[in-house]
């Protein structure tokens, strides 16, 4: 009951923060925007933190375990768009030999309350310049990248535990289903068909502006940006229920 009172109060100051967020924007976007976070932190279910909880602390002198964490969160949060900008046409061949570093902070001026949750995702935000790439860590991403990066990591652990222990080959062979799933779970996110598209626009200007109006609906974003990281946390979470029943019948 405590969490459930605590959370309405943060997603209240969220709302206010948010409607008298003009008189200062930087200060009351960061505290709505992290009272908002705190709220979906609090109403995620208790068995969730447990259960990764109780995995961390198990597996916690296991180098895999954070060298996929760490690497993964430094891809998720920092290094996604350097990626995207690097795939896109012609921008390998246009890379400067001398790279100039600039970063600071960013922040939206509040949109109409319908469009709330887009600006508690996005602002305030840290961008930064490396040359021509640009790089953003956003509230959203940090948050998703956090809760996929635990799960990849210890998805990676679990497989690896389950193959040491699988003795012949068809254990093994039994292996490669949620290998699968952690396939799936973490490709996801990756965003390759807006990377495949958005080349193809560029590259072929009779079907440009057919591809960019797909890639700038609002449905399409939606889906993209904010739904596929959702979709790949859950099944990287039921991978890792899957992997815990392997484990249990083959310690049997």
């Amino acid at each position: 009951m405590k969490r459930v009172i605590l959370s309405l109060i943060f997603l209240i100051l969220s709302l206010i923060s948010y409607f008298i967020s003009k008189s200062n924007l930087l200060l009351w976007s960061t505290i709505s925007t992290l009272s908002f976070w705190l709220f979906v932190i609090l109403i995620i279910p208790k068995s969730f933190y447990k259960f990764i909880g109780n995995k961390l602390i198990k597996y916690k002198k296991y180098k895999s375990l954070w060298v996929t964490l760490i690497s993964y969160m430094a891809y998720h949060v920092i290094l996604y768009s350097f990626f995207f900008y690097l795939l896109l046409p012609g921008s390998i061949r246009g890379i400067p030999l001398i790279f100039t570093i600039n970063a600071g902070i960013g922040y939206s001026i509040p949109p109409p309350l319908p469009y709330f949750l887009e600006w508690v995702s996005n602002s305030p935000a840290i961008w930064f310049f490396i040359g021509p790439y640009e790089g953003d860590v956003i509230p959203f991403s940090t948050f998703m990248g956090v809760i996929l990066a635990i799960l990849i990591a210890l998805n990676v652990v679990e497989i690896k535990d389950l193959w040491r222990l699988s003795k012949t080959r068809i254990n093994k062979s039994i292996v490669l289903v949620p290998s699968l799933g952690l396939v799936s779970g973490s490709s996801c996110c990756v965003f390759l068909p807006s990377i495949v598209m958005y080349s193809i626009a560029l590259s072929i200007t009779s079907i440009t502006a057919t591809i960019l109006s797909i890639l700038s609906s609002f449905i399409y974003f939606v889906l993209v940006y904010y739904s596929l990281p959702i979709i790949s946390a859950l099944v990287l979470f039921h991978n890792l229920t899957l992997l815990d029943k392997l484990l249990i019948r083959f310690k049997l």
